[in-house]
């Protein structure tokens, strides 16, 4: 079964970025750049088709392997509220 590591753009209401799992929160960073090293760490240590998905400032979610680049085949992405655009 593959995981995902997810990281918002957005901090959430504690001011710290959460990286989640099938959406349980493991571990809240004081920056966005302390969530994304230690979710492309934690990708890398367990290998096979673990990935993350990173929210972008315009709110797309995009995925990347587990080496914190472009996979070759892309994994569905969870859910996530969607905001029109205007």
């Amino acid at each position: 079964m593959s995981r995902i590591y997810e990281i918002p753009y957005h901090p959430d209401d504690s001011h710290r970025w959460p990286v989640s799992v099938d959406g349980r929160v493991i571990s809240r960073f004081d920056s966005r750049f302390e969530a994304l090293r230690s979710a492309v760490n934690q990708a890398a240590a367990e290998g096979g088709d673990t990935s993350i998905g990173v929210e972008g400032a315009d709110g797309i979610w995009r995925p990347f392997g587990g080496d914190a680049k472009r996979p070759a085949r892309v994994p569905p992405m969870p859910g996530r509220r969607l905001r029109a655009v205007r």
